[in-house]
């Protein structure tokens, strides 16, 4: 996909720069299986483009990216076809690879809400800046899923009870504390996000690329790799469906049948 297709994703290059910025504010910038693609062929476009040497990921409006789209998620895994099956339009398109291979530093700019896959793409990113009014939540079980992704990679960054704590209990915490806890580099206040995120371009630059590339490869390849998404299970789960109803329907999930 070439960056003049992309339809919710905003792709410029400035200075070197290239800035993604994710653009579906109605939804608070929810991945939708398209912008979980767009992204992933963003970060691949700039990885690939000798005029670029730092990317910028954030979101449009007041939020980076509050997850999977739930909406299109419940009706992917109710259409009639094997849920796990029909998964791959979402999973096929993940970004996370693609951000880790890459040879360039991310800057992940956390503008606002970062919930589930927006806390995850962030945390793949290289570094990750946000403003001071930011919330995160590993919010996945409320709706019945667990990704195997975010046991990846804040393994070693997060203490483990910690983060078993964070997802089970689907708790947002605050920019401070994202910080504390080892979930984000650091937080600044709401109006110097992007002047701290030229800073640290100008900071990083003045490193050589093939340090870049080299690091981002010797660290990454520490990060534990998952065999797969982690979602088969749970997509075919009664559970889920019942958890993405409760969500589009505004209630709390009833998830007792279960436990009989």
């Amino acid at each position: 996909m070439h960056p003049s297709e992309f339809q919710q994703l905003i792709y410029t290059v400035e200075d070197g720069v290239a800035w993604l910025q994710m653009n579906r504010p109605e939804a608070r910038n929810a991945f939708s299986s398209r912008l979980y693609g767009e992204v992933k062929w963003g970060v691949r476009a700039a990885d690939a483009d000798p005029a670029v040497d730092i990317m910028v990921l954030t979101g449009v409006d007041k939020s980076f990216a509050a997850g999977g789209d739930l909406k299109e998620t419940l009706a992917t895994i109710t259409n009639g076809g094997d849920p796990a099956f029909e998964m791959y339009r979402f999973t096929d398109n993940l970004p996370w690879d693609a951000i880790r291979l890459s040879t360039k530093p991310i800057i992940a700019a956390i503008n606002g809400f970062a919930y589930a896959g927006g806390l995850i793409t962030a945390a793949w990113c290289d570094v990750s800046i946000a403003v001071e009014s930011a919330r995160f939540c590993l919010s996945e079980g409320k709706v019945g899923i667990v990704d195997s992704q975010a046991c990846a990679v804040f393994f070693g960054r997060v203490g483990a009870q910690r983060f078993k704590y964070l997802y089970l209990t689907a708790k947002p915490f605050t920019a401070e504390e994202a910080e504390r806890w080892g979930f984000i580099t650091e937080v600044v206040p709401d109006n110097a996000l992007h002047d701290r995120v030229r800073e640290v371009i100008g900071e990083i630059r003045g490193t050589s690329p093939v340090a870049h590339r080299l690091l981002k490869r010797y660290t990454n390849e520490l990060i534990p790799r998952t065999w797969d998404h982690g979602g088969g299970e749970a997509f075919r789960s009664t559970e889920i469906v019942e958890g993405l109803g409760a969500f589009g329907e505004k209630r709390l999930p009833d998830y007792s049948n279960e436990l009989d």
